[in-house]
């Protein structure tokens, strides 16, 4: 049996007629996949900026409140 790469092309297409539930959970997952990466990024963007801890604490509740305002669909 023959198999065929699918492209990212054809991946979007599919997941676009998807309905907003299922792109929601795929969505998810994905950010769930590429947390590890996504943060090692930031750690290497922010090397040389100084932040304090309050600073850090404040942007934590900010993000803690728009997670409120958004909650899970």
């Amino acid at each position: 049996m023959q198999t065929r790469a699918i492209s990212v092309e054809e991946v979007k297409k599919i997941i676009l007629q998807f309905p907003p539930k299922d792109k929601i959970q795929l969505l998810r997952e994905l950010e769930r996949d590429m947390f590890q990466e996504r943060v090692e990024n930031l750690f290497k963007e922010l090397k040389d900026v100084p932040l304090t801890y309050d600073e850090i604490q404040r942007e934590v509740e900010d993000v803690r409140g728009q997670k409120k305002i958004m909650p899970d669909l």
